[in-house]
């Protein structure tokens, strides 16, 4: 399954809320909602996002996908944000709750200098641990990293693959912020306007219109219209970027609606995104997401933080360089799981290559642990064990235990 499909529908879907949250003819009402949602009276907004429902059906890592989808349903994102036009500065949380875990990322920046607070370090370890992948930070090293930001730009090589660009973004000045007054505004406006009548709906103060794929590819088609107008954009990578993201939504997805409702007096929103597609196998999966903002005022200053507060590339380097894997306990070794029935895995082809992955992993553990495996938890390991592995992954696990237990009688 070509994963890169959703991913996406799920960046277009973004664009698409961005440009609704940036309008008596309910078309008219629906754009005029949209264009001048963005105002003094708000400043600020919350926000969640939830994974509604997740399908796959096909045969290819079936079973294991089918495991994953069950576990991404439970997965959201939630935050908030405040910007200052006067001093151009924003502020952003972001709560990402992951497998029983939360990941937080706080950003503030201003003009085109922002920063990463480093708090999303100790939402990493916790949810490396809750995978069994035991590591660890220093306390010293925790507390180094307390109440610090990285500058976005400056950590590229740390955070990515490769230095992030540091020039002005082409379409930074063609977005939809205060979209009456620029063209891609107006274009996009004449754009949703000429989109059937009957699929916009008014009911009291709620406006909403659902998008289709071709109206979707019509917007995208249209954005990369008005952008070329500026030789930067042409030049940059995100022309080519958008072009195949138009070709890919047209040949990969088969289906991709965007539902948008607006408040025209408080200015919520709320988005649910559908998308659908069929791989060169046959695999079929689909995705729903919902989405929901809810402007507010934001009355108090944005404070950057100082020169103390932020720590440079190399430090940052050098602190996580110091990740280590923490001592294996009786709870890495315990695999029995009441709430889960593996009768029927053994036989599974896919389920087996994911519990051959897992048995080595839990081997690395045991070989870099032998002295935290004592003839208690390696019983309670070897019974929890038989539920799951077959006969040949139960002699490596055995093998492993047992030397495990002989080298630390020596």
């Amino acid at each position: 399954m070509k994963m890169k499909k959703y991913m996406l529908g799920i960046i277009t879907g973004v664009a698409i809320f961005l440009l609704a949250a940036c309008g008596s003819d309910p078309r008219k009402e629906f754009t005029n909602a949209f264009l001048n949602s963005k105002g003094d009276e708000y400043n600020a907004a919350s926000f969640e996002m939830k994974i509604k429902d997740l399908e796959y059906d096909g045969d290819e890592g079936g079973a294991y996908v089918k495991m994953f989808a069950s576990q991404l349903k439970d997965m959201s994102i939630d935050g908030k944000y405040a910007i200052d036009d006067k001093t151009e500065a924003m502020e952003m949380e972001i709560t990402a709750n992951l497998f029983g875990e939360k990941l937080p990322f706080q950003f503030v920046g201003e003009k085109d200098k922002y920063f990463m607070s480093t708090s999303f370090v100790s939402g990493m370890l916790d949810i490396a641990n809750s995978f069994n992948y035991p590591i660890e930070l220093s306390k010293s090293d925790l507390n180094k990293l307390k109440g610090k930001y990285i500058d976005i730009a400056e950590a590229g090589d740390t955070l990515t693959s490769g230095e992030l660009d540091k020039k002005a973004n082409p379409l930074k000045n063609k977005t939809f912020t205060n979209a009456e007054d620029s063209k891609m505004g107006r274009e996009m406006k004449k754009l949703i306007e000429s989109f059937d009548k009957k699929t916009f709906t008014q009911d009291k103060d709620v406006v909403t219109h659902t998008f289709t794929k071709k109206e979707i590819i019509k917007m995208l088609e249209k954005i990369d219209e008005v952008a070329k107008e500026d030789k930067d954009y042409k030049k940059s990578g995100d022309a080519k970027e958008m072009k195949d993201a138009i070709k890919s939504l047209k040949n990969d997805l088969d289906k991709m609606d965007i539902k948008i409702s607006i408040n025209q007096k408080t200015k919520a929103l709320d988005m649910e995104m559908a998308l659908a597609a069929t791989d060169e196998d046959d695999a079929k999966m689909s995705i729903v997401m919902t989405m929901a903002v809810t402007p507010q005022k934001n009355s108090g200053k944005i404070k950057m933080p100082s020169k103390k507060e932020i720590i440079s590339q190399d430090e940052l380097e050098a602190i996580l360089s110091n990740i280590t894997g923490a001592a294996t306990d009786n709870s890495d070794l315990d695999l029995e799981d009441d709430s889960i029935d593996y009768s029927d895995l053994k036989d599974d082809p896919e389920i087996q290559k994911l519990m051959d992955e897992q048995l080595d992993a839990m081997i690395k553990q045991i070989e870099a642990n032998p002295s935290a495996v004592t003839e208690e938890n390696a019983k309670e390991a070897r019974e929890g064990a038989k539920e799951i592995f077959n006969e040949e992954q139960m002699k490596k696990l055995n093998d492993a235990l047992d030397k495990a237990l002989k080298g630390g009688a020596i």
